[in-house]
């Protein structure tokens, strides 16, 4: 009976049981210190015997009744010392919690400060952040509004300045065609004249010719006779001399007359010209009124520009300079905040492994439990 009682307080916790709390108990003893420590020797040598009990070889070791009781008492004395330590690390934990609850409860409602006060004028703040924002978008609207209209100012500028460009150009063509007809024309009117010498010449050599031949006819003791009627020489010389002025007298109002037409032609394309010329004069005129113009208009604008850009600044300046002493609070408040979560983040943490080594405590008391109760029953057992 005292061997199965021996073998049941050993082998009852199936050996295995036994090395179980024994590795427990080194979990506990980062937690428990130095009493975890010392309790854990005897457990030690008490679990060296089923080591022994389970070779097969070995013969089944008997223990006696007075060290049933010693284990017993061991047991008892490590029970109440770690029934002391959870009630301790529970009052602890309570305490925790106390003061864990009343740290929240002071964050939750702070002491001299009032919220609702601060929270207002931040109410009003962002209104005038609000109000600002759009008074700045509407400033940037205008100010993209003029832009635009610069823009179209300065296009329109551009297209003038090269109208004006090719005006000019056209200007320079027309004189240009101008100066050419002049040479044309005094090129013709020299032609013309000499012509005219030309013509005076053969007038003269012809009758200096006529003049010689009558002379000569004069002189001469020639005597021909001529069985034709008409046998009178000087008839016969006034018709060639009519004949030949008709001739010449044609050829010059012809001359005269294509002349006269080819003058005509250039007197026309002449005026055509010098009325181009004024009418592009006038509107070169009109385009530099219209620079003129344009040009006082963009220097308005730009003028106008500068002025709601320099407004715009000076606006950013002002609500900076007052929303300043705004955003530092901001600032304050935001750095109180994160001060407060890191130190309940460092709370939470703290009650965590508390709450994990309270779960490992009540985890070893119930392996505790078990094994008292099966150590009972053998007990109790060994004993009837």
């Amino acid at each position: 009976m005292p061997s199965n009682s021996a073998a049941s307080m050993f082998g009852g916790a199936g050996g295995r049981g036994a090395k179980a709390s024994v590795s427990t108990l080194d979990g506990l003893r980062k937690v428990l210190g130095n009493q975890t420590e010392k309790d854990s020797a005897p457990i030690q040598k008490a679990s060296a015997k089923p080591v022994a009990s389970e070779a097969p070889s070995a013969p089944e070791t008997l223990v006696a009744p007075g060290d049933d009781k010693q284990t017993l008492r061991t047991l008892n004395n490590r029970l109440s010392g770690y029934l002391n330590r959870v009630k301790q690390l529970q009052e602890e934990n309570n305490d925790l919690q106390k003061e864990i609850d009343d740290i929240l409860a002071k964050r939750k409602v702070p002491e001299g400060r009032d919220w609702d006060g601060i929270l207002k004028p931040l109410d009003n703040l962002k209104k005038e952040i609000k109000d600002i924002t759009d008074d700045n978008a509407k400033l940037l609207l205008q100010i993209d509004n003029s832009k635009l209209a610069n823009e179209d100012f300065k296009n329109k500028l551009d297209d003038e300045n090269k109208a004006c460009k090719e005006l000019e150009k056209d200007l320079e063509d027309l004189k240009r065609a101008k100066e050419d007809t002049k040479l044309s024309c005094d090129q013709t009117r020299e032609e013309i004249k000499m012509v005219n010498d030309e013509l005076e010449r053969l007038k003269r050599e012809h009758k200096k010719e006529v003049d010689s031949l009558l002379e000569k006819i004069k002189d001469s003791d020639v005597t021909v006779e001529i069985k034709s009627q008409d046998n009178n020489l000087s008839d016969v010389i006034q018709s060639v001399r009519r004949h030949y002025d008709k001739v010449a007298e044609k050829n010059l109002k012809e001359a005269e007359e294509w002349y006269k037409e080819k003058f005509e032609t250039i007197k026309v394309e002449e005026a055509q010209n010098n009325e181009a010329l004024e009418s592009g004069k006038n509107e070169l005129k009109d385009l530099q009124k219209q620079k003129q113009t344009l040009e006082i208009q963009i220097q308005t604008k730009n003028n106008k520009l500068r002025t709601v850009e320099q407004t715009l600044r000076n606006i950013k300046m002002e609500y900076g300079h007052r929303l300043e002493p705004s955003n530092k609070i901001i600032l304050g408040l935001e750095q109180d905040l994160r001060d407060v979560r890191e130190q309940v983040e460092q709370q939470l943490d703290s009650n965590k492994n508390l709450l994990s080594v309270k779960m490992k405590l009540e985890k070893e008391l119930e392996q505790y439990q078990e094994l008292l109760s099966r150590l009972f029953d053998d007990v109790e057992r060994a004993t009837k």
